[in-house]
């Protein structure tokens, strides 16, 4: 009962992994953690529309995964639930009101808020939530969009406004057969949880 994942720690990814499984291995991206799951057997947990920048162009997002894997990996449940707490912040040394950010990091996924409540700040594409967090408190930037456990860490943030969306799950298992060879699809399922005969119970 192992499950790769979008790490570092901290991640909403990897809140919902160790909700549901007792062994989470972390990787650098969504795609890799797929990868992961593929060559080891094992579970893979994706956000569903997650959207991977490098710069200003998208190099990766869920749809392009979802048919990279298909023959391979199939989609065994899709789920809806509550992130944790998200906030946005700002490195108090460089702006203490959020009409003072220029430069906010934040994973392409939560953009929405960075244009909502930064709508002047240039923005700056980040893997994860996490590693905008630590370029905020390091002053790389002016602000960021982050889990509020994680900002609450963070000794030079100032947080100004929490909000907890909803994510939408997907969890992938490898096929025990390629396509074509007799083998299909494991049909997902219309649950909002995974079904029981995946997942530990939480």
């Amino acid at each position: 009962m192992r499950v790769a994942t979008l790490g570092p720690a901290g991640t909403d990814a990897h809140a919902e992994a160790t909700r549901l499984f007792p062994e989470v291995v972390l990787a650098d991206s969504f795609a890799d953690a797929v990868a992961y799951g593929e060559e080891h057997g094992t579970y893979a947990l994706v956000a569903a529309g997650f959207i991977e920048r490098g710069g200003t162009e998208v190099v990766d997002s869920w749809v392009d995964l979802h048919f990279r894997a298909y023959g391979r990996m199939s989609l065994a449940a899709v789920w809806e639930r509550q992130t944790k707490d998200m906030c946005i912040a700002t490195n108090a040394q460089r702006s203490r009101t959020l009409e003072g950010v220029r430069r906010i990091a934040i994973h392409p996924a939560t953009a929405f808020f960075a244009r909502k409540y930064t709508p002047q700040a240039e923005i700056h594409y980040v893997n994860a939530k996490p590693i905008a967090v630590d370029q905020a408190n390091e002053g790389v930037v002016d602000a960021c969009v982050g889990s509020l456990d994680v900002v609450s860490k963070a000794p030079n943030l100032l947080v100004h406004e929490i909000f907890k969306p909803t994510m939408v799950w997907c969890l992938y298992e490898p096929l025990t057969e390629p396509l074509g060879t007799g083998a299909a699809p494991c049909p997902a399922s219309s649950d909002r949880e995974p079904t029981p005969s995946h997942l530990v119970a939480p």
